[in-house]
């Protein structure tokens, strides 16, 4: 029976290759605070919802978007920066209830920031216009997205889906965990709670 505090933290932060670009954005201070430190009472669960659900490493980059023509229910969709037709908006829905499924303890995660599945309020959040446009041969048409710029910063998919499907979770990013203190800041309150 495992009676540590469990914590869910981006993959890639924790020295894992699992990034878009093959890389990993590994934060020494969440390694030797939760994972050296307190070790006895945490336990750090990896997670990346992006390698999850069968997309490559590396791999095409992916983002946020929301329809502009579609102001009634205004789903947030994730789709491919270069490739419009790769859309993994459904796969990463899925893929964070499977997770809560496995981990239904979890409350608390660490999360890399600005990632299109990760973020905490941070997610570039791209408009997108769907036209249809006549096919190059002329035997047809097909949709053509047209971007505007960013209109504002969300939340990942994955964190998203976690913090509907489980209101009360706690999500930090990397970034807000720049010092000693912050780590320890944090591992207080998940201790209080």
């Amino acid at each position: 029976m495992n009676n540590k505090i469990q914590i869910a933290v981006s993959a890639c932060l924790l020295e894992q290759k699992v990034r878009y670009d093959g890389k990993e954005k590994k934060h020494a201070l969440i390694t030797n605070v939760f994972l050296n430190k307190y070790s006895d009472i945490v336990e750090l669960v990896p997670f990346c919802p992006e390698v999850a659900i069968g997309l490559g490493v590396p791999r095409a980059k992916i983002q946020l978007v929301s329809d502009k023509n579609r102001q009634k229910d205004k789903q947030i969709r994730v789709i491919g920066v270069e490739n419009h037709t790769l859309d993994v908006t459904d796969e990463l829905q899925s893929y964070a209830e499977k997770f809560l499924l496995q981990y239904p303890d979890i409350k608390y995660y660490i999360v890399k920031s600005k990632s299109p599945s990760c973020a905490y309020q941070s997610g570039p959040l791209f408009n997108v216009r769907l036209r249809m446009q006549a096919d190059a041969d002329n035997t047809g048409l097909s949709n053509k997205y047209d971007y505007d710029e960013q209109t504002e910063l969300t939340s990942g998919l994955f964190v998203q889906m976690i913090q509907t499907v489980k209101p009360g979770s706690v999500f930090i990013e990397e970034t807000q965990l720049d010092s000693e203190e912050a780590c320890e800041k944090f591992f207080q309150l998940i201790q209080l709670s």
